[in-house]
């Protein structure tokens, strides 16, 4: 980070939660989109399509290295 904002933060102690952010924004509740630029939040939502000829046309090489597991979903597959 060259920018003088970035420039004394100790990257690694942040990661390790082991110094406060220097900057931490505030928010009313988990959906408050305040800090968010209205150009992107004002756009209509576009759902993934479930044709699976559509979805076989999409580049999966954006993909690659993503991993994503709802630990709601996790909760719900083990053993009662």
């Amino acid at each position: 980070m060259n920018h003088s904002f970035f420039r004394p933060i100790d990257w690694v102690a942040l990661e390790q939660k082991q110094v406060a952010p220097p900057y931490r924004p505030s928010y009313t509740d988990d959906y408050d989109l305040t800090h968010f630029d209205p150009t992107f939040t004002d756009e209509p939502v576009v759902f993934t399509p479930d044709n699976p000829e559509k979805i076989a046309k999409i580049d999966q090489t954006e993909f690659e290295g993503f991993e994503y597991v709802n630990p709601l979903l996790m909760s719900l597959e083990e053993p009662v």
